[in-house]
Protein backbone atom coordinates (compact mmCIF):
# COMPACT_ATOMS: atom_id res chain seq x y z
CA UNK A 1 0.00 0.00 0.00
CA UNK A 2 1.50 3.64 -0.58
CA UNK A 3 0.39 6.18 1.73
CA UNK A 4 -0.28 9.61 0.92
CA UNK A 5 2.14 12.43 2.22
CA UNK A 6 -0.46 13.13 5.11
CA UNK A 7 -0.92 9.70 5.63
CA UNK A 8 3.24 9.60 6.26
CA UNK A 9 2.56 12.20 8.72
CA UNK A 10 0.15 11.08 10.23
CA UNK A 11 1.71 7.74 11.18
CA UNK A 12 4.61 9.59 11.86
CA UNK A 13 3.05 11.59 14.20
CA UNK A 14 1.14 8.76 16.09
CA UNK A 15 4.60 6.47 16.10
CA UNK A 16 5.75 9.66 18.64
CA UNK A 17 2.42 9.53 21.07
CA UNK A 18 3.35 5.98 21.13
CA UNK A 19 6.76 6.10 22.20
CA UNK A 20 5.60 8.77 24.28
CA UNK A 21 3.06 6.06 26.31
CA UNK A 22 4.93 3.35 25.97
CA UNK A 23 8.34 5.51 28.42
CA UNK A 24 4.70 6.63 30.53
CA UNK A 25 4.02 2.57 31.18
CA UNK A 26 7.87 2.39 32.08
CA UNK A 27 7.98 5.66 33.91
CA UNK A 28 4.78 5.00 36.56
CA UNK A 29 5.16 1.45 36.63
CA UNK A 30 8.96 1.56 38.09
CA UNK A 31 7.84 4.92 40.34
CA UNK A 32 4.96 2.79 41.75
CA UNK A 33 7.49 0.01 42.81
CA UNK A 34 9.56 2.26 44.35
CA UNK A 35 7.19 4.00 46.39
CA UNK A 36 6.52 2.51 49.63
CA UNK A 37 3.10 4.48 50.10
CA UNK A 38 0.32 2.15 48.68
CA UNK A 39 -1.58 5.13 48.39
CA UNK A 40 0.94 6.82 46.20
CA UNK A 41 2.12 3.65 44.68
CA UNK A 42 -1.60 2.71 43.74
CA UNK A 43 -1.88 6.15 42.07
CA UNK A 44 0.49 6.07 40.12
CA UNK A 45 0.25 2.32 38.63
CA UNK A 46 -3.54 3.73 37.94
CA UNK A 47 -1.33 6.32 35.69
CA UNK A 48 0.47 3.30 34.54
CA UNK A 49 -2.91 1.83 33.71
CA UNK A 50 -4.32 5.28 31.96
CA UNK A 51 -0.78 5.28 29.35
CA UNK A 52 -1.18 1.32 28.91
CA UNK A 53 -5.12 2.67 27.42
CA UNK A 54 -3.70 5.74 25.68
CA UNK A 55 -0.93 3.22 23.68
CA UNK A 56 -3.70 0.69 22.33
CA UNK A 57 -5.77 3.74 21.25
CA UNK A 58 -2.96 4.92 19.16
CA UNK A 59 -2.17 1.82 17.90
CA UNK A 60 -5.75 1.12 17.09
CA UNK A 61 -5.92 4.80 15.14
CA UNK A 62 -2.13 3.58 13.80
CA UNK A 63 -3.85 0.57 11.98
CA UNK A 64 -7.22 2.06 11.01
CA UNK A 65 -5.21 4.37 9.13
CA UNK A 66 -2.57 1.67 7.50
CA UNK A 67 -4.08 -1.75 8.13
CA UNK A 68 -1.38 -3.42 6.53
CA UNK A 69 1.49 -1.18 8.49
CA UNK A 70 3.15 -2.93 11.93
CA UNK A 71 2.39 0.29 14.31
CA UNK A 72 6.44 -0.27 15.48
CA UNK A 73 7.81 -0.26 12.04
CA UNK A 74 6.96 3.27 11.59
CA UNK A 75 9.57 5.82 12.23
CA UNK A 76 8.59 8.70 14.93
CA UNK A 77 8.31 12.67 13.78
CA UNK A 78 11.43 14.19 14.38
CA UNK A 79 10.15 17.33 15.24
CA UNK A 80 8.11 15.80 18.15
CA UNK A 81 10.57 13.51 19.81
CA UNK A 82 11.94 15.41 22.83
CA UNK A 83 11.77 12.14 26.05
CA UNK A 84 14.78 10.34 26.71
CA UNK A 85 13.39 7.41 28.49
CA UNK A 86 16.62 6.42 29.76
CA UNK A 87 17.39 9.58 31.38
CA UNK A 88 14.09 10.75 33.14
CA UNK A 89 13.78 8.38 35.65
CA UNK A 90 16.79 9.56 37.84
CA UNK A 91 16.53 7.05 40.36
CA UNK A 92 18.29 3.56 40.06
CA UNK A 93 16.03 0.98 39.79
CA UNK A 94 17.47 -1.26 43.08
CA UNK A 95 16.27 0.72 45.66
CA UNK A 96 13.43 2.43 47.13
CA UNK A 97 12.99 6.48 47.11
CA UNK A 98 13.42 8.51 50.20
CA UNK A 99 10.44 11.05 50.61
CA UNK A 100 13.02 14.04 48.70
CA UNK A 101 13.53 11.04 45.97
CA UNK A 102 9.73 10.89 45.57
CA UNK A 103 9.34 14.81 45.38
CA UNK A 104 12.20 14.98 43.19
CA UNK A 105 10.83 11.81 40.76
CA UNK A 106 7.08 13.34 41.35
CA UNK A 107 9.05 17.03 39.77
CA UNK A 108 10.19 14.72 36.41
CA UNK A 109 6.81 12.90 36.12
CA UNK A 110 5.04 16.54 35.99
CA UNK A 111 7.89 17.72 33.34
CA UNK A 112 7.74 14.80 31.16
CA UNK A 113 3.74 15.11 31.62
CA UNK A 114 3.98 18.93 30.51
CA UNK A 115 6.55 17.70 27.40
CA UNK A 116 3.59 15.48 26.55
CA UNK A 117 0.69 18.36 26.40
CA UNK A 118 3.25 20.19 24.31
CA UNK A 119 3.78 17.24 21.63
CA UNK A 120 0.56 16.69 21.88
CA UNK A 121 -0.78 20.04 20.93
CA UNK A 122 1.89 20.72 18.52
CA UNK A 123 1.05 17.25 16.93
CA UNK A 124 -3.01 18.30 16.60
CA UNK A 125 -1.82 21.34 14.80
CA UNK A 126 0.05 19.38 11.99
CA UNK A 127 -2.67 16.90 10.97
CA UNK A 128 -5.35 17.05 8.71
CA UNK A 129 -7.31 14.16 9.27
CA UNK A 130 -10.13 14.58 12.32
CA UNK A 131 -9.60 11.63 13.56
CA UNK A 132 -6.09 11.55 14.68
CA UNK A 133 -6.50 15.29 15.54
CA UNK A 134 -9.46 14.41 17.83
CA UNK A 135 -7.10 11.70 19.27
CA UNK A 136 -4.56 13.80 19.72
CA UNK A 137 -6.46 16.76 20.86
CA UNK A 138 -8.20 14.01 23.89
CA UNK A 139 -4.46 12.80 24.73
CA UNK A 140 -3.30 16.64 25.51
CA UNK A 141 -6.72 16.80 27.64
CA UNK A 142 -5.75 13.48 29.75
CA UNK A 143 -1.65 14.38 30.17
CA UNK A 144 -2.35 17.66 31.58
CA UNK A 145 -5.01 16.24 33.68
CA UNK A 146 -2.35 13.58 34.75
CA UNK A 147 0.02 16.97 35.47
CA UNK A 148 -2.33 18.20 37.55
CA UNK A 149 -2.42 14.89 40.01
CA UNK A 150 0.95 14.86 40.33
CA UNK A 151 1.23 18.38 41.23
CA UNK A 152 -1.16 17.95 44.14
CA UNK A 153 0.55 14.83 45.10
CA UNK A 154 3.67 16.69 45.24
CA UNK A 155 2.19 19.60 46.87
CA UNK A 156 0.53 17.12 49.30
CA UNK A 157 3.73 15.08 50.03
CA UNK A 158 5.90 18.67 50.54
CA UNK A 159 3.22 19.66 53.08
CA UNK A 160 2.46 16.89 54.90
CA UNK A 161 4.55 14.18 54.21
CA UNK A 162 2.00 11.78 52.62
CA UNK A 163 0.22 11.08 49.39
CA UNK A 164 -3.28 11.66 48.63
CA UNK A 165 -5.68 8.15 49.83
CA UNK A 166 -6.47 7.14 46.08
CA UNK A 167 -6.12 3.89 46.43
CA UNK A 168 -10.02 2.71 46.56
CA UNK A 169 -10.58 5.61 43.26
CA UNK A 170 -7.86 3.22 41.38
CA UNK A 171 -7.65 0.20 42.49
CA UNK A 172 -11.13 -0.87 44.53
Amino acid sequence: MIMSEPGRLELSILSSALGVEKFGIEFYRRFSECVEDENGAALLRGLGRDEEMHKEHVEREMRRLAPTVDPESVSPAVSLLGIVPEKAFPFPPDRCMTLEDEIKALEVGIQVEISSVKIYRDAALMVDEPEVRGLLEKLTEIEDGHRKLLEESMQLLRDKGAWYGYSPILEG
